[in-house]
């Protein structure tokens, strides 16, 4: 007998496998088919905080994390929003991030949806990560 979460978790997975590039490591924002598709800030921009993060997704309940990583790759910054709407339709999103560093260097923005299912049945915890490559700014 299937139990019912580990059937809702499924379907979320068949939903969810079609929506997008979950591999987005050459610094790429998304593409018009991607889940999260950032369109600000732009790769290379030179960021201050709080840096305006906005785009748009198709993704679960419209959730969208967001996060600020120094050039070591620690987390400076943090955020969630609710795109205008949830999966399957497309959403818009925006939301100011806070971030604080002592010196000007490289950085990285990141979007992505935050998998619900239970770390038991689905272990990989980011869904459809977006890395923006910027300069962040004191």
């Amino acid at each position: 007998m299937v139990k019912l979460p580990a059937l809702l978790a499924a379907l979320l997975l068949l939903a969810f496998a079609g929506c997008g590039d979950d591999d987005d490591d050459d610094g790429d924002t998304g593409g018009d088919e991607a889940a999260i598709v950032v369109e600000s800030p732009e790769p290379g921009a030179s960021v201050s905080s709080p840096v305006t993060i906005s785009g748009t997704a198709s993704v679960f309940e419209g959730t969208v994390q967001l996060r600020i990583l120094d050039a070591d790759g620690e987390e400076v910054g943090s955020a969630f929003t609710t795109a205008s709407a949830g999966a399957p339709d497309r959403g818009n999103f925006s939301e100011d991030v806070a971030f604080r560093v002592d010196e000007a260097q490289d950085g990285v923005v990141e979007a992505f949806e935050e998998n619900v299912a239970s770390p038991e049945e689905v272990p990989e915890r980011e869904l459809f990560t977006v890395e923006v490559p910027v300069q962040l700014e004191p």
